[in-house]
């Protein structure tokens, strides 16, 4: 199912921010909806190249993906963040990254950072925009993401990849567990899951971060906070993710003084699952900006600078590719 790019494999420890690289869960009502409606269509319709399906890979016709920087791009009624880099690249990987419970695009890239990253791994940013900060898992988003796929210019629907935080990180997960996959790999951050119906899906290569004094979405599992849904402990989802990849090795590393990654590798299609637990982080974005983490601590918790999630994101993704169709 996915091919895993030359030059990228297991690196040993320490990592620290720069070098590359989810147990059963009960049937809740509104956790099975979040998958069970997402997985009864596809949500992206693939996203737009002007390369054309004669293309060769030497022969690339010219795509213009407009000026380098980050740009509001309207859809329907509604709109998302694009940013373009500098030295841009034909056709394009693109990343994803979905925002948390009441939060928006514009926060969701001041929080990650992804538009810096973007300059130097030469990679588009596509940020959607909830309606009223919440994702819609009855189906109410589907058209638009598929709008948003479409409007992209220039990507390359091979190597496109999903991220998010909290709720956007269920709305990853729920993408990884999607029948018809239309993302290379997957990144999350401060909420897991595995369902019944993510069982009959192909493996999926994951990373994923959380820290263990998350009081929103508890490290231990339960109830996330204003949410009416059971979650499995992390490291519980993370070994049903690996299982259900048929990963038959681990290994776990200490990077740093706060955080343990767990790695799972000689996985089926190469979907290698990496899991950095965060030694009392709180519900945030490892590596955020020192002024964001400051601001955010009081309500949401430590934010660790030992690792830079969203560097080893794309370090994770840029090793993934979906087969031509």
């Amino acid at each position: 199912m996915f091919r895993r790019l030359g030059g990228v494999g297991r690196v040993p420890a320490p990592r620290h921010g720069r070098t590359p690289r989810p147990g059963t869960v009960r049937d809740t009502g509104s956790v099975k909806r979040i998958l069970l409606v997402l997985l009864a269509g596809v949500l992206m319709a693939g996203c737009s190249s002007t390369a054309g399906d004669s293309a060769t890979p030497t022969e690339v016709p010219p795509c213009d993906p407009g000026p380098p920087g980050t740009r509001e791009v309207q859809v329907g009624n509604r709109s998302f963040l694009l940013h373009v880099p500098t030295d841009f690249r034909n056709p394009s990987p693109a990343v994803f990254t979905f925002h948390g419970r009441g939060s928006n695009a514009q926060q969701q890239l001041l929080l990650t950072g992804f538009e810096q990253v973007s300059e130097e791994g030469r990679f588009l940013v596509v940020a959607p925009n909830a309606r009223n900060g919440r994702w819609d898992f009855t189906g109410g988003d589907n058209e638009y993401l598929r709008q948003v796929g479409a409007a992209i210019p220039c990507a390359d629907p091979t190597r496109v990849y999903a991220s998010g935080i909290s709720m956007g990180s269920a709305m990853t997960f729920a993408l990884a567990c999607a029948p018809e996959r239309k993302f290379a790999a997957f990144g999350g951050v401060a909420l897991t899951l595995f369902e019944r119906p993510c069982q009959t899906t192909p493996p999926a290569p994951i990373i994923y971060f959380h820290g263990t004094k998350d009081e929103v979405v508890p490290f231990r599992g339960g109830q996330p906070e204003g949410e009416d849904i059971k979650l499995p402990a992390v490291p519980v989802a993370m070994q049903e993710w690996a299982d259900h990849n048929g990963c038959t090795q681990d290994a776990t590393d200490e990077v740093g003084n706060d955080v343990t990654l767990r790695e799972w590798t000689q996985c089926q299609a190469n979907a290698d699952v990496e899991y950095y637990r965060v030694r009392g982080g709180g519900h945030t974005w490892p590596g955020a900006s020192p002024f964001i983490a400051d601001a955010i601590e009081p309500r949401l918790g430590k934010t660790t600078q030992t690792v830079d999630a969203s560097r080893l994101m794309w370090e994770f993704f840029e090793g993934y590719t979906l087969p031509a169709s």
